[in-house]
């Protein structure tokens, strides 16, 4: 789920915020035409699925959404919503531009044989949702009752937009890759069936930066046995998103989509390979990172991590509070009697606090040198430490742990209010390997520890009634 979690997110947050005010607190539109309620919904929902298509085709619908609104508002507070709605829109939208140019020589690569058609699925997935929208039109145009479509219809017209516009992106920049002078680094890299790997040494030789890219020739260069970096040209920004060709000897490759995810590995100049790590020097304790009381804990004492409750709570009731509201204004909308919007309210809001409970106020993770046990969204684990186990932390807020067979993932968002005791994840990693350096030195060892899966609390049962109660009163 963590696509969810990316800055794009931004754009659904903030039209869940404005529908909430727009129907629930302002009134909806001023025009009491059925179509315009729906339409209106259509515009705010659009530029949140088309966000993860295309940036700047979302931030013009959400503009040309808040254009709509600005007539139909009861009072100003709906243009206000709906306008600052197209502003985090247009925010997020200006994180594509274009970086400065590297300090580096520039050229243009060599001329490719033939410059391929990309960015084929989006392309026909953009036409087929055009058509479906058409069809929509169509529908609503012959039968009243598929009015409620509309915001449906809406939608998938904005979001063939966002399609279409992300294909002709990428089959621009494609072309623009082999017309402008591009960035050239010298770089070491493998070639194999349907793309290529590549790695950018540092300055200083000790790092590379590390990637791929899809290109067009399908043959593999060398046996799957004998894989190897050859000396190589880069043209192009290599960062994630852009367009990179590649220059092998006499051979050029052309990519078929940008380049992926970017990370830096450590470099072995000799070899112009990835250095290897020993386990044991990648598991070092970072002693700043230890918090005084892990460092002065004793081997057998158990210690727990779990998200600092304020944190927790107020996640889960946002995440309950705005599932039943989003969905009884939707009932709302769709004319529904009063006791099944009640009942949708009731539904949704007992879903979102059972994500909430699974994802926040449950996972927890208890430890000492016999071991670990961990209770996840779903499962419960109990694991001694191994010599192959090991610990790290993405710098997304999770910390995976491999002990025994198991792989646990551990949530550790920033700690919130700065007085909690929760550890950030720099210091649950420090202090889960400190237990186990140490466990690995001691013989014998006690069983991992016990931990019982919670029960949900009165409170969490408390906080649904409350929601539903307070869902009901706004929606109507």
């Amino acid at each position: 789920m963590r696509w969810l979690m990316r800055v794009d997110t931004s754009v659904p947050a903030a039209g869940v915020v404005t529908f909430l005010l727009v129907f629930g607190l302002f009134g909806g539109p001023s025009d009491p035409a059925p179509a315009a309620r729906w339409v209106g919904l259509g515009v705010l929902l659009a530029p949140a699925l088309m966000v993860y298509a295309h940036r700047g085709a979302a931030a013009w619908a959400a503009v040309l959404g808040a254009v709509l609104w600005t007539p139909l508002a009861i009072n100003p507070g709906t243009v206000f919503a709906t306008w600052g709605y197209a502003v985090v829109a247009i925010l997020l939208s200006r994180l594509d531009k274009p970086p400065a140019p590297l300090p580096v020589p520039h050229r243009k690569p060599p001329s490719p044989y033939a410059v391929p058609h990309v960015a084929a699925p989006a392309e026909v997935a953009g036409f087929s949702l055009l058509v479906g929208a058409a069809a929509g039109v169509a529908w609503v145009a012959v039968d009243d009752a598929a009015v409620p479509w509309l915001a449906a219809t809406v939608s998938a017209f904005g979001l063939g937009c966002a399609l279409l516009a992300r294909a002709m992106r990428h089959q621009a920049a494609l072309r623009r890759l082999f017309l402008t002078p591009q960035p050239v680094h010298a770089v070491r890299a493998v070639e194999q069936e349907g793309y290529v790997h590549v790695l950018l040494p540092s300055e200083d030789g000790r790092t590379a930066l590390e990637f791929a890219f899809d290109v067009a020739e399908p043959e593999p260069r060398h046996d799957e046995d004998d894989v190897h970096t050859e000396a190589a040209v880069l043209y192009g920004d290599p960062r994630p998103g852009s367009w990179c060709a590649l220059e092998v000897g006499d051979r050029l490759h052309v990519p078929v989509g940008p380049v992926g995810e970017i990370i830096e590995v450590p470099y072995d100049v000799v070899e112009g390979l990835p250095r290897e790590i020993e386990d044991d020097e990648e598991q070092l304790v970072d002693p700043e990172s230890l918090r005084p009381a892990d460092r002065d804990a004793d081997a057998f004492q158990a210690r727990e991590h779990r998200i600092s409750p304020q944190r927790a709570w107020i996640a889960t009731i946002a995440i309950g509070l705005g599932a039943a509201l989003a969905l009884g204004e939707v009932a709302h909308l769709a004319g529904l009697p009063r006791d099944v919007m009640i009942a949708v309210a009731g539904v949704a809001a007992a879903a979102g606090y059972e994500f909430g409970w699974r994802s926040q106020l449950r996972p927890r993770l208890r430890w000492h040198a016999g071991g670990v046990a961990a209770i996840g969204f779903r499962d419960r684990n109990r694991e001694p430490w191994a010599t192959d186990s090991a610990i790290v932390h993405d710098d997304e807020g999770m910390v995976v742990l491999t002990a025994g067979e198991a792989v646990l993932t551990v949530p550790v968002p920033a700690p919130w209010p700065s007085r909690s005791h929760q550890r950030t994840a720099d210091q649950l990693v420090a202090a889960l390997r400190d237990t186990r350096i140490r466990a690995l030195s001691m013989s014998p060892l006690p069983p991992p520890p016990m931990l019982d899966v919670p029960r949900r609390p009165l409170l969490l049962f408390v906080a649904w009634a409350a929601t539903v109660a307070a869902t009901t009163l706004i929606v109507n």
